[in-house]
């Protein structure tokens, strides 16, 4: 099967660090849990430029972000042996370098726990679904949306503050870690041989 991993909510606790930043710099008290929708930058009272600054301020420091669940790189390295794992991030070209560095900084790497890192577009949302992967391992409610129209790719959504309004479905599987997306994939591959 072909697998695309995404990294922010996936395998980097991003949104950790995103509070923190906007914090010190808005004096605010915001935590992960408050980030409840994908565009949580109109309740918060920013624009999507300012949101998005932050964000790329992040990228270049990706060093500070933590990783999500150290079990991914045993799940990871386990699922490529017979799989194809492709690393698929909505960040810009920009901030590759950054990124295969954090990745390594981890213990990720290429060949091992995946095959290739692909960076795409951050809209329009549904633009992974262009790849044409079997699953996606993801935490987008808009992925999601468009998975659940497409039904022939499956989405395990990581669970996050932002997507808990996404109900499961026959394509739409809510993961909480990377040893039930483990379970998941094994079952799946039992089930389709």
């Amino acid at each position: 099967m072909r697998i695309a991993v995404d990294v922010d909510g996936v395998l980097l606790d991003l949104m950790i660090k995103y509070c923190e930043v906007f914090n010190e710099r808005y004096q605010t008290n915001y935590k992960k849990s408050d980030v409840t929708r994908w565009d949580f930058f109109d309740a918060w009272e920013i624009d999507e430029s300012k949101a998005l600054e932050i964000f790329h301020r992040i990228y270049e420091k990706t060093s500070d972000v933590p990783f999500i669940d150290r079990d991914a790189l045993n799940v990871m390295q386990e699922l490529n042996k017979t799989n194809h794992i492709d690393i698929v991030s909505a960040r810009t070209n920009k901030f590759k370098k950054h990124l295969k560095r954090k990745l390594r900084i981890h213990g990720i790497k290429k060949g091992t726990h995946y095959e290739n890192l692909i960076l795409v577009d951050d809209k329009p949302y549904d633009i992974k679904l262009g790849l044409d992967y079997d699953i996606y391992i993801d935490d987008s409610p808009h992925l999601a949306a468009a998975i659940r129209e497409q039904n022939n790719s499956i989405l395990f959504l990581y669970d996050q503050p932002w997507n808990r309004e996404v109900n499961d479905g026959e394509n739409i599987i809510r993961v909480k870690n990377w040893m039930i997306i483990h379970q998941k994939i094994k079952h799946l591959k039992l089930k389709n041989s």
